[in-house]
């Protein structure tokens, strides 16, 4: 199950929609239809699938912590491109060092991870985002933030919510633009082997459209250790971008993605 979750926690950092170069700043004419076309939509799910498909920080190796474990969390594995440093008994910092997931986004920056144990029995988990940036083809994704995730070892659930200022930011090359994040979402450990995930979010500019999305808790995105799988092997998600939408379906063959009707094939399970 250590395995499987860091696999997991390494490929949804490299869990990224395939990108194209098409511009996704809000300042951009907005297309004659209702629908987003693919790789803007891609784009727009880059930062999403960084920060919120990975688990790591949500459940030790062994899957879903028992309510007589230790106080502390046991310390989450990390990808190899990672140098670790400052460990204590409740915290690592993980140093990203030109991390490359199949879709070709290239990472580096530090990421801050803390526990603490609730006198109910709950963990909080922080995720302290420090100039984290993503490049590829002269684009950019910085995030910049901390990300809470409070695991309750009897329900076996985790909620997942961004503290004020937590930001995401897109660069296309010749501009930048801002956006304000917030989330409430839910990941369900509930069932062996699976992870589960539902919920909203949102990418809030300061002048320009915004965008969110939302995963029904019926149809969430779901990995599976069985299908033995990077990807979410089922689930929608449905984002906006102003009075744009794109529907984006996951499912088998592993790496299938379903945008507005088109299908596209991920790139295979690999760092």
């Amino acid at each position: 199950m250590r395995t499987w979750l860091v696999t997991l926690a390494s490929l949804a950092l490299a869990g990224l929609l395939a990108c194209g170069g098409k511009d996704i700043n809000p300042t951009v004419a907005p297309a004659t239809d209702s629908k987003l076309d693919v790789d803007t939509a891609a784009a727009l799910i880059v930062p999403f699938e960084t920060t919120e498909a990975t688990p790591a920080g949500e459940m030790d190796g062994s899957g879903p912590t028992q309510a007589g474990e230790a106080l502390s969390m046991v310390q989450p594995e990390h990808p190899a491109c990672v140098t670790v440093s400052n460990v204590t008994a409740s915290s690592v910092t993980w140093t990203y060092n030109n991390c490359t997931g199949p879709h070709g986004w290239t990472w580096n920056g530090a990421v801050v991870i803390s526990w603490t144990k609730n006198p109910d029995g709950t963990v909080l988990v922080k995720h302290d985002h420090q100039n984290f940036v993503g490049t590829k083809d002269g684009k950019t994704w910085t995030i910049n933030g901390i990300k809470d995730r409070l695991r309750n070892p009897a329900t076996k659930i985790v909620a997942i919510s961004a503290e004020p200022g937590f930001t995401k930011a897109f660069n296309d090359g010749t501009k930048s633009t801002v956006y304000a994040y917030t989330c409430a979402l839910t990941a369900d450990w509930s069932t062996a082997g699976q992870r589960k995930l539902y919920g909203t979010w949102a990418m809030t500019p300061a002048a320009g459209d915004a965008v969110s999305a939302t995963i029904a808790q019926a149809t969430p995105l779901l990995w599976d250790k069985a299908a033995n799988c990077c990807y979410a092997i089922s689930g929608t998600l449905n984002l906006t971008k102003g009075t744009k939408t794109a529907t984006i379906v996951h499912s088998l063959p592993c790496g299938t993605v379903t945008t507005n009707d088109t299908v596209k094939l991920r790139p295979p399970c690999a760092m």
